[in-house]
Order: C-alpha cells, then sequence, then structure tokens
C-alpha cells in the first residue's frame, strides 16, 4: 500500500498492542534499524 497507510484492514477488528497503544492488526507492520557505521583506527 502507500507509505503510511494500513496495506490491509482486519475484518474481524482484531486488536494488538504496539509501543502501548491498541491498534488494529496490521496498522504498521514494519520495523527500522538506524545503524551508524564508525570504524575504529587504532593508530
Amino acid at each position: 500500500g502507500p507509505c503510511g497507510l494500513r496495506f490491509r484492514q482486519n475484518p474481524q477488528g482484531g486488536l494488538r498492542v504496539v509501543g502501548g497503544h491498541v491498534v488494529q492488526h496490521g496498522a504498521w507492520p514494519w520495523m527500522v534499524s538506524l545503524q551508524v557505521y564508525q570504524p575504529h583506527n587504532n593508530r
């Protein structure tokens, strides 16, 4: 689906807990990992 929009709706109205907030199943189906590569110079 389009960025930032739910890709599907649960017809049963099932709920999930994400980050302490109750949301519909499939409402936010992604996870992000931000990583910074910092090589160590041992000179």
